[in-house]
């Protein structure tokens, strides 16, 4: 089946390469080895530190990002079921916005690596889902 999307975490490790010009090089060198658009995991980091490398990503060749812990994970440590859905209700929602807000100020729309003017492809075959 073809591959649609490259999911990737971070190609440094961020705590350790502090240059980023550094950081930045490494993630243009995985946008022009792929030959998709690709989108940056969380891999279980932090909120403060996923943000900084999804703008990093972003500002050199990503499309977009995929978060789950990065976004919540606080969540379990709280005890209080109110004070828990307050936390997801306000703090993730905002994350998700921002990091929203970075990529859409940031990335690179996922058609211009398929080559696509302005997302508008080629007419599409009839029948064209049965050679997926």
């Amino acid at each position: 089946m073809p591959i649609d999307v490259l999911k990737s975490e971070f190609p440094a490790d961020v705590n350790y390469e502090r240059d980023e010009g550094k950081l930045k090089a490494y993630c243009q060198e995985l946008s022009q080895a792929s030959r998709l658009p690709w989108v940056l995991l969380s891999a279980g980091a932090d909120f403060e530190l996923f943000r900084k490398e999804v703008e990093i990503a972003c500002r050199s060749g990503a499309s977009g990002f995929m978060a789950g812990r990065a976004l919540w994970q606080e969540a379990s440590q709280i005890h209080s079921r109110e004070d828990r859905m307050d936390f997801f209700k306000n703090t993730v929602v905002s994350r998700l916005k921002e990091l929203a807000e970075m990529t859409d100020s940031y990335g690179k729309p996922w058609y211009a690596k398929m080559e696509a003017e302005k997302g508008q492809f080629a007419p599409v075959a009839k029948g064209w889902y049965q050679s997926y």
